[in-house]
């Protein structure tokens, strides 16, 4: 009965956002994104109203449980980094049915981003462009904010990135931005994730070489690891070669990481999957080779990028699946596919925010259709590791 009441309040809810939607597409779309967050604040700040938005939006169910690397999480759907960059709407999540949120990414000094328009709709790809660059009030100024949060029932993931200040690229200088963010953060948050793939910087992504990464990893294993015992995640890009991806997972075992999350934006260059006359390039609005794309692009790449690391390093690494999650039957390929969390944020702009206890509602229903009785005996069950 619980299942049929939510699918009826979900389907009034859909209505409701489809009607309201072309208004907010009339807005500029990083004008809509800080309109939005300043009603996901006022919403959070009230307990009543965090009810109200509970009762509207929220769905549980025993079966969506699930533990990963010693954290506990009601259910395994999360909000993306690059939503909530300064980790200020962390009290409404809960109420919109997310299991998970990770918040930044966050930088060891304060990041303006890139100039000009950032943020673009491709509404026939089903994808939004990004260029922000990293924008954040900096890891100090956020850390004090959020020191004596209770973030409740949601997991909390802190993403640590490089800040993007100078085309120059200075080894020990991005070593130690990453490590001040994350002993900063030290006792805030469930996991961390190391945000080496960022494709909106000056400098590019000078971590995918192996011989940067390792200095990172080493100096993450030998600062970061005596001081937090929080799982530790390391982002990989959604362009990378089967070679570069096997580089940096291997990298990733040996150095003790906890896992991996699958995958950052894609770059229009090396994307097949979009409507290329839709890009702001090709209208003039954004310099060619910039920006990168979230949503229906990068579902399928991401997907095999999961059962590739899922099989290459035999189940061994968590996965979070990150890249077009529209529906209940998206999720659930990826976690089939080899991931324990997922992460989203493009469905909630183009379906609206009830998409989330949707999803969270399907999964339900494809668990018990596959006869599972809970979310951890679907990872990897699609993906055989080979014998």
């Amino acid at each position: 009965m619980y299942n049929t009441i939510t699918g009826i309040r979900n389907k009034f809810l859909w209505a409701g956002y489809q009607a309201v939607r072309p208004l907010i597409f009339l807005m500029e779309p990083e004008e809509a994104h800080y309109s939005l967050k300043r009603v996901g604040v006022f919403l959070g700040n009230n307990p009543i109203t965090r009810g109200l938005t509970s009762a509207l939006m929220d769905y549980n169910h025993e079966s969506l449980a699930i533990e990963v690397d010693g954290v506990k999480y009601r259910n395994p759907v999360g909000l993306s980094a690059g939503f909530d960059k300064d980790g200020e709407l962390t009290k409404i999540y809960p109420s919109l049915g997310f299991g998970l949120a990770e918040l930044g990414s966050f930088t060891g000094e304060i990041c303006p981003g890139n100039p000009g328009k950032r943020l673009f709709r491709m509404i026939k790809s089903k994808a939004i462009v990004v260029w922000y660059g990293l924008n954040n009030e900096g890891a100090e100024v956020i850390s004090q904010r959020l020191a004596n949060e209770d973030f409740g029932r949601l997991r909390v993931g802190i993403n640590a990135a490089n800040s993007n200040l100078t085309p120059e690229f200075d080894l020990d200088a991005s070593i130690n931005d990453y490590l001040k963010t994350m002993k900063l953060f030290k006792d805030i948050g469930d996991y961390y994730t190391v945000n080496i793939s960022c494709p909106n910087t000056q400098e590019g992504e000078p971590f995918v070489d192996k011989d940067n990464l390792d200095v990172l990893l080493a100096a993450i294993v030998k600062e970061i690891r005596p001081i937090s015992k929080k799982p530790i995640y390391v982002k990989l890009a959604a362009d990378m070669t089967l070679e570069e991806i096997n580089t940096i997972v291997d990298a990733c075992v040996e150095w003790g990481m906890d896992g991996v999350v699958c995958t950052n934006l894609a770059k229009p260059e090396f994307n097949s999957e979009h409507r290329p006359e839709e890009y702001p390039t090709e209208k003039g609005l954004l310099p060619k080779g910039k920006g990168a794309m979230s949503g229906l692009p990068l579902q399928r790449i991401s997907t095999n990028v999961i059962r590739h690391v899922y099989r290459r390093t035999e189940g061994k690494l968590t996965i979070i699946g990150v890249g077009g999650i529209f529906s209940a039957k998206d999720a659930y390929e990826k976690i089939t596919s080899g991931a324990s969390l997922l992460h989203m944020i493009t469905t909630m702009i183009f379906d609206g925010p009830q998409n989330i206890n949707e999803i969270n509602r399907g999964l339900v229903k494809l668990l018990k259709k596959d006869g599972f009785t809970s979310l951890k005996e679907a990872v990897g069950s699609r993906n055989p590791l080979p014998k």
